[in-house]
């Protein structure tokens, strides 16, 4: 649903005008905007990833598998794709966007695999750690750089990166504040509603992970 609704706003540019009708469909005034290769509704403008973001890259520590072991807990251990384990204290505490650093992690459409997290977590140094600015939201910061081309921002030749400049100066729809507002404050129950199951969702696999060893080695039962 979240998808559906910024695409319908800032794709398909139909976000309802000042009547209420869908922009474009109603024939709002279009113009090209050649940063960005596209048509976008006129007087919009466009800005830099870095413009809208914060990076918190220094603050990440990896650990070795060795270290997770000697500091097994409950708080999520995330690398570029997804948590890779749990410890015992946190580095971060707060609301982020984690988009993965390696050139060579993306999506079948080539684009860059992105996690919406919150909480107390650990991060690793294999994905970027970013907030929005003010006036942003992570759930917004999130979709606007789901479309980014992988080929357009990573380097390098044997280990592909994404590094932090070319990240940060990647052009992206820069939307009116009314209009960026507007749709934060529709969007937020959603993206609540998202993090909210995906907690619940690492708590039962924390659970299946810690009960099934013990169904395995006739530890614990389950009865009719």
């Amino acid at each position: 649903m979240a998808n559906t609704i910024y695409d319908y706003w800032f794709v398909q540019f139909d976000f309802p005008d000042e009547n209420g009708r869908p922009y474009k469909s109603s024939g709002g005034e279009m113009t090209f905007c050649k940063e960005l290769n596209q048509n976008i509704p006129q007087n919009w403008g466009y800005t830099s990833v870095g413009n809208i973001t914060v990076c918190f890259d220094s603050d990440r520590i990896p650990l070795s598998n060795h270290q997770r072991q000697e500091m097994k807990g409950t708080i999520p251990y995330y690398g570029a794709t997804g948590i890779m384990d749990y410890v015992n204290c946190a580095i971060f505490s707060g609301d982020f966007v984690l988009l993965a650093e390696d050139g060579s992690v993306m999506d079948d459409n080539g684009n860059p695999i992105l996690q919406r997290i919150s909480g107390d977590v650990w991060i690793n140094n294999h994905t970027h750690v970013l907030q929005p600015v003010n006036g942003y939201s992570c759930r917004l910061l999130y979709l606007l750089l789901k479309d980014i081309p992988v080929s357009m921002i990573k380097t390098g030749s044997i280990q592909m990166k994404i590094n932090q400049a070319n990240l940060n100066s990647y052009n992206i729809l820069n939307i009116p504040d009314g209009i960026r507002s507007r749709f934060i404050n529709q969007i937020e129950p959603i993206d609540t509603k998202i993090i909210q199951i995906q907690k619940e969702n690492d708590n039962l696999k924390q659970i299946r992970n810690w009960l099934l060893p013990m169904l395995m080695n006739g530890q614990a039962t389950i009865e009719d």
